[in-house]
């Protein structure tokens, strides 16, 4: 819904394209095995492609259409259905859903970017808010600093507290989540929209593959413990 109503005040029209193909597209592209009528059939990995699409649609335009907390909702609750999707996700692909070789090495690095950027976003924002020097140091060196403590023992790859998948997401919509509101009282909405929509897709894609080594590590220990 967010995308037509952000659309709605510009042209009815393309408001009611983006409807029409937000819900028309999955509805007649769809793989056998996923839904009981399948009109246009299709592999796997487009039906995850258009859910992908929807979630990327949905962050963008909450932003653009509704106030922040309202947009931020919508960000938590994508990182949530990425979260949910996950097991239909691989059983549309067959498993394979995974960044593999220089891909995996550049989203890891996109990864390490993003969480840089939303520490430096927290710095800029602690740097400007209030009056005063002390204030602007504490805040400006204190609200990144206690964002990457928390980063490190829930969220990291090598993190000191084992969380499940849920736990690690809410870690890193938390985390983000602060970033993308300073950024927007800062008067930068625009770049706050692209950020999120970057980690975005970066969190599926990271997410998968986490999936996926946990998956390895399981198989490994049970095949181990029954030689």
């Amino acid at each position: 819904m967010a995308t037509p109503w952000a659309l709605a005040s510009h042209s009815p029209v393309l408001a009611g394209v983006a409807l029409l193909l937000l819900i028309g597209l999955p509805a007649v592209f769809a793989t056998p095995g996923d839904k009981t009528q399948v009109p246009v059939a299709v592999p796997g990995w487009v039906t995850v492609a258009l859910v992908v699409l929807q979630l990327l649609a949905a962050v963008t335009a909450s932003w653009a259409a509704w106030p922040v907390p309202v947009a931020l909702l919508v960000w938590a609750l994508v990182i949530g259905t990425i979260y949910s999707e996950i097991p239909r996700w691989r059983r549309l692909t067959g498993g394979d859903l995974v960044a593999t070789g220089p891909a995996h090495l550049v989203n890891e690095g996109l990864a390490f970017l993003f969480e840089l950027l939303a520490l430096a976003m927290l710095a800029w924002w602690g740097a400007t808010v209030g009056s005063g020097l002390a204030l602007h140091l504490i805040l400006g060196i204190g609200t990144p600093l206690a964002a990457a403590v928390v980063w490190g023992l829930f969220a990291a790859p090598k993190a000191r507290v084992a969380l499940p998948l849920a736990g690690v997401l809410a870690v890193k919509a938390l985390v983000f989540g602060s970033a993308m509101i300073c950024l927007d009282v800062l008067g930068h909405r625009t770049l706050a929209v692209l950020f999120g929509v970057l980690v975005t897709a970066n969190t599926v894609i990271a997410t998968l593959d986490r999936e996926a080594a946990f998956l390895k590590v399981d198989v490994s220990r049970w095949t181990g413990m029954n030689r």
